[in-house]
């Protein structure tokens, strides 16, 4: 999974540098943060990295506790990778985490350990027009 995460920082530094973001690694901020991300015009955001291999996983959990609490700076980049493909680039709003559709974003509470609870992020053939909105060129104007 190292390797993945790896590739899935290069993927994201790529595509956002390219967007004309500034994207630089968290300086002791705050867990769940791993880049900050800044637009020519000021606007700032975090994102909390997400590589997963989408071959052999079929969903993707963000731990509730290393994410933090969801707010509207706060997004998820779930970077997905297929053998022999380039890699998918998903820009997900942390807030949309809380509204779980339970369909491709579930909640998951467990009880008194909390360090367990988390949110999930299921990746299907059915749910992939739903995962769709999240593309990184759909999302990529409201880092502007």
């Amino acid at each position: 999974m190292k390797e993945f995460r790896k590739q899935a920082e290069s993927v994201l530094r790529i595509k956002l540098t390219k967007e004309g973001l500034e994207i630089s690694a968290k300086e002791n901020g705050r867990d769940g943060v791993d880049f900050t991300v800044k637009s020519e015009n000021g606007k700032q955001s975090e994102i909390f990295l997400q590589p997963m291999e989408l071959i052999a996983q079929q969903s993707s959990k963000v731990p509730k506790e290393k994410l933090g609490e969801p707010r509207e700076t706060l997004w998820v980049a779930l970077i997905g990778f297929i053998p022999n493909k380039d890699p998918l680039i998903f820009l997900i709003p942390s807030e949309t985490l809380v509204k779980p559709d339970n369909f491709v974003f579930f909640e998951n509470n467990v009880g008194m350990h909390t360090y367990l609870s988390n949110w999930e992020i299921k990746v299907f053939t059915k749910g992939m027009e739903k995962l769709g909105e999240y593309i990184s060129y759909n999302q990529i104007e409201h880092f502007w």
